[in-house]
């Protein structure tokens, strides 16, 4: 018989739980008499209708009726039983829970998957600092990303050496390997269970209570190089699948440190990787998080939104690449559609935040490096704002046809926006930005709506789809047919998603970051999964003879004649015109700020474009 909690062990718990501490780590809070008020974690919207009553230890929202007290809080937001949730909550509060008829550990199940996932926390920690073999790991954190020993152990960092090290430690501990496979830590090969990750640095992802849940784990560049040279498709950065624990589309790297951080600076900041808020936390900003091998997810902006709530800001600080960039704006789309604010700053010269902040002597942050990061910090566009910028910067030049697919661009983000108010404000600064009639936009928004029929059908939803230019219809065609040539592409010809136009750059997107992925795996993949049209073309590729594209006939390709030169003449074609695209737009702003007589910025901007020119004479 298994054991069972008593009703003096559930109200021994919730009476050492502050509902006002609880509630604000998932809302911001502010007082309202003897009340707080907040914008409701379970729906969202702008004006806080939710209150927590600290003398009943119970909150109710006026907008969505969502109510309870700090066990159902904790069911609904964590997605946990009755028994797990009140095993985090005695956890937190320092209490250990007695089953009672038990006869044996009687943890529920989610209380035993933390324990195991700590267990291997712990196992890989040891791993980096005591093992000869992780030397070169050791050497990678602490040299040459400049980050402090201190720093690695307070995120815990570690090395998986692999070769069923972690399965064979578990089994001397007691502890049933097969915990380890549902934790995606162990996987069977050859009909035994073996270590999942090999010869990599673990950054555990933890929950907001501190708790490991999942692993991102960082290859070492010279493993990466010798793999690419050998012709192994690798990732930089293998994460967990999701698990019972973890789901990549709703966890944030560090949010458990960055959300009481984040309270006391007004401003919450998403990076893009674990070295970059790790460098951030190190020089003192310890208000950063990142969202770890997935895009920026609905379910990522909305508790986000709700933490920094309605006074504070959130701010996306992304690689100064232009991977980086394209994701700055997959975001902002992300966070309009939701509700939720949010800014964007740019990083100088293609830099990442690591870079930037380990500037200083022994990797801690200058100050000047650190008046830098908070001058481009200062500098962030407001959502939308930003949004016109990047997709029309000189909207008075362009072609009647251009025009229209611009502002139809801009609408399709306005549409979905769930508050009317906001909506009608964003379509004002949108006809300001194109000047045109307000009321004429407002036509087109209503008319561009969906059907119920339409939205019902994702693939009845999606817009039709342009081909892309005859280079990147190539480059596609041979991604798809040859998997070999994708890190090729991505590592040694500088191809990136960006080079092509929506949304054929989420299909590049899936080739770049699934080398080895068949075209059903393609199909399956984010951003190809919801397009009728593309998953049409990887299948019509997957299925053609690339000769039938290259020389008109379908007659077998000759053994050894190599496709690299067709594929490094096509990118080299997509990367002349992307710098183009950056040389015109460049000039169109040194025009405005010439206008604006900002002569720092014209200095800035025309340095920019001469390095934009350097590397369009490099590539003719």
């Amino acid at each position: 018989m298994a054991g069972f909690l008593g009703d003096d062990q559930v109200r021994r718990v919730k009476d050492a739980i502050d509902i006002v501490q609880l509630m604000g780590e998932y809302a911001a809070l502010r007082k309202s008499g003897k009340t707080f008020a907040c914008c409701c974690p379970f729906h969202q919207e702008r004006s806080p209708s939710c209150y927590v009553y600290p003398d009943t230890q119970s909150y109710y929202c006026f907008g969505c009726q969502a109510h309870g007290d700090a066990i159902s809080l904790i069911r609904a937001k964590e997605n946990v039983s009755f028994t797990d949730a009140l095993e985090l909550l005695a956890r937190r509060a320092g209490i250990t829970l007695v089953y009672e008829n038990s006869r044996g550990n009687d943890r529920g199940e989610r209380d035993t998957l933390i324990a195991a996932c700590n267990f291997a926390t712990q196992f890989y920690e040891k791993c980096l600092w005591e093992d000869d073999g992780a030397a070169a790991a050791r050497a990678y954190l602490l040299e040459r990303r400049q980050l402090a020993k201190t720093t690695c152990e307070r995120f815990r960092l570690g090395w998986s050496p692999g070769r069923g090290a972690l399965v064979d430690a578990a089994k001397r501990k007691g502890l049933d390997p097969q915990i380890l496979a549902r934790l995606d830590l162990a996987v069977e090969r050859d009909g035994r269970l073996v270590d999942r990750f090999y010869e990599r640095v673990m950054f555990p992802i933890c929950d907001r209570f501190g708790n490991p849940l999942a692993f991102s784990a960082r290859l070492l560049p010279e493993a990466e190089k010798a793999a690419k040279e050998a012709g192994r498709g690798v990732g930089k950065y293998v994460n967990n699948t999701d698990t019972p624990l973890y789901h990549k589309g709703s966890t944030v790297f560090n949010l458990h440190r960055a959300r009481t951080v984040a309270r006391d600076a007004g401003r919450l900041i998403v990076m893009e990787g674990p070295t970059d808020v790790m460098a951030a936390d190190q020089a003192g900003i310890g208000e950063c998080v990142a969202v770890l091998g997935t895009a920026l997810t609905p379910e990522h902006a909305k508790q986000l939104g709700a933490l920094v709530g309605d006074k504070g800001r959130l701010l996306l600080l992304l690689d100064g690449d232009r991977a980086g960039q394209t994701n700055a704006l997959k975001g902002i789309r992300t966070c309009l559609a939701v509700g939720v604010p949010v800014r964007v700053a740019i990083l100088p010269d293609e830099l990442d935040p690591s870079e930037l902040l380990a500037e200083g002597p022994g990797g801690v942050a200058s100050p000047e490096a650190k008046a830098t990061f908070e001058k481009v910090l200062a500098s962030a566009r407001a959502d939308l704002d930003h949004l016109l910028r990047a997709t029309a910067p000189r909207p008075y030049d362009l072609a009647r046809d251009d025009l229209v697919r611009a502002v139809d661009e801009i609408l399709a983000v306005v549409r979905p926006m769930p508050d009317a108010e906001q909506r009608t404000l964003a379509l004002g600064e949108v006809a300001e930005w194109f000047n045109l009639p307000k009321d004429r936009l407002a036509k087109r928004l209503a008319e561009g709506a969906p059907t119920a029929t339409a939205a019902a059908s994702p693939e009845a939803a999606a817009p039709p789809i342009e081909p892309p230019t005859t280079a990147g219809e190539v480059v596609l065609h041979l991604l798809v047919a040859h998997p070999s040539l994708r890190a090729v592409a991505a590592d040694d010809l500088g191809l990136e998603p960006s080079h092509l136009p929506t949304p054929w750059s989420d299909l590049l997107g899936a080739l770049l970051t699934l080398p080895d992925a068949d075209p059903d795996a393609l199909c399956a993949a984010e951003g190809v999964a919801t397009h009728e049209g593309l998953q049409a073309a990887v299948r019509r590729w997957a299925a053609t003879p690339i000769d039938a594209r290259l020389r008109g006939n379908t007659a077998p390709r000759p053994e050894g004649d190599d496709l690299r030169p067709e594929l490094e003449s096509r990118i080299r074609q997509l990367r002349r015109a992307a710098i183009e695209h950056d040389i015109h737009r460049l000039g169109a702003e040194i025009k405005d700020a010439e206008r604006a007589r900002d002569f720092a910025r014209i200095k800035a901007l025309m340095v920019e474009r001469s390095e934009y020119q350097r590397q369009a004479r490099d590539l003719a």
